[in-house]
């Protein structure tokens, strides 16, 4: 039996996303307005967009969150440490035409390693400053959960960037829209 509350609920929740659609305004996340500012990394070498709740994830809380001996440059996370962003900047550029190329590289090292894990649509998207991402998804699982990913590389100018999402698999739907903004947002300064 459905409930008229709830169809009032799932609409104002839909105009809710329609409304703060973007991430200058804001977007909708678990119910909640997420606000945006731009953050600058790497020396003041690229900016991306970044929720204003997140900040850079303790040195302690990396050694326990990654494990292999390569880290990430620069990683935000959420206050509860269930979403993260993270960064590396290369300075030499193959091109863009390599980053394809390179991704499914990773993937299937990825494959190889972990092959429980369930891959995803590729997908090559533009950012917002004209660049070309080329990206891969997939559901990783760790020892208490499962969890929803998206590794990505682009070349824009004289750099290559990796970077990586990723937040617990039941929080996709909630967190994928604005994941690829996030993304799309990164550029040099």
């Amino acid at each position: 039996m459905e409930y008229f509350d709830e169809d009032v609920i799932s609409a104002m929740h839909v105009k809710r996303r329609e409304e703060y659609g973007n991430i200058e305004e804001g977007l909708y996340i678990q119910n909640s307005l997420t606000l945006f500012h731009k953050v600058l990394m790497f020396e003041d070498k690229l900016s991306v967009m970044m929720p204003n709740e997140f900040v850079i994830m303790l040195p302690e809380l990396i050694s326990t969150k990654y494990i292999s001996e390569k880290k990430p440059d620069v990683i935000y996370t959420s206050l509860d440490g269930s979403v993260n962003f993270s960064f590396n900047l290369l300075v030499t550029s193959s091109g863009e035409k390599d980053m394809s190329y390179a991704i499914n590289m990773l993937k299937t090292m990825i494959k190889n390693m972990n092959p429980a894990y369930i891959f995803f649509e590729d997908k090559t998207i533009e950012s917002a400053a004209g660049n070309s991402i080329s990206l891969m998804q997939f559901k990783s699982y760790g020892i208490d959960e499962a969890a929803y990913n998206i590794i990505y590389l682009t070349s824009i100018d004289k750099y290559i960037i990796q970077g990586a999402f990723n937040c617990k698999y039941n929080d996709m739907d909630e967190w994928k829209r604005a994941a690829f903004e996030i993304i799309k947002s990164i550029k040099v300064e």
